[in-house]
């Protein structure tokens, strides 16, 4: 009950619609609280958690990754994700999140802290992603080195740092 309260104030001051419930969701020693209608898919060996619509024209519904050693090792261009890199785990050309009609043409890094994932020391990145001269999104990158793990979002999610600095690691 104080675990939902504490997600839907912090999702009310971050402009996130209030939720009524809140949901447990697990992946990889921690846990999250999350808005009850959000949803979780399998993604290979990491778990997307779904926030809203799906768009045709988008490569993937408004959702974040939550990835472990797997999404680690081959997060950048089919080797090791690092601090600082973004998240392109084909060695290829990739489309564009909000509309595969397009593909990605260039990353800058606008933003690089660390941050507290559930108590715990994580790196934040944050890159704008070019994807040719009219359209372009937001990659946020938390990943956690010690443990192995990375969480990847590219729609902004509403609340998202507030909820995973509000983990709970086993």
């Amino acid at each position: 009950m104080i675990m939902a309260i504490a997600l839907s104030a912090s999702l009310i001051t971050t402009g996130a619609p209030a939720q009524a419930s809140a949901k447990t969701v697990s992946f990889q020693g921690f846990s999250i609280q999350v808005p009850s209608t959000w949803r979780t898919k399998a993604e290979g060996s990491g778990l997307r958690v779904i926030t809203g619509a799906c768009s045709k024209q988008a490569t993937e519904c408004k959702s974040f990754l939550l990835g472990g050693p797997d999404q680690v090792n081959y997060g950048h261009e089919g080797g090791p994700y690092q601090v600082g890199q973004l998240y392109h785990p084909s060695s290829g050309v990739m489309e564009c999140v909000p509309d595969k009609k397009h593909t990605e043409s260039g990353a800058k890094l606008v933003r690089s802290r660390n941050v507290s994932f559930g108590g715990k020391p994580a790196r934040y990145n944050q890159f704008t992603v070019s994807c040719g001269t009219e359209l372009s999104y937001t990659q946020r990158v938390w990943y956690m080195k010690s443990k192995k793990v990375i969480v990847v979002d590219h729609w902004k999610t509403p609340g998202l740092s507030s909820i995973l600095r509000q983990a709970i690691w086993k």
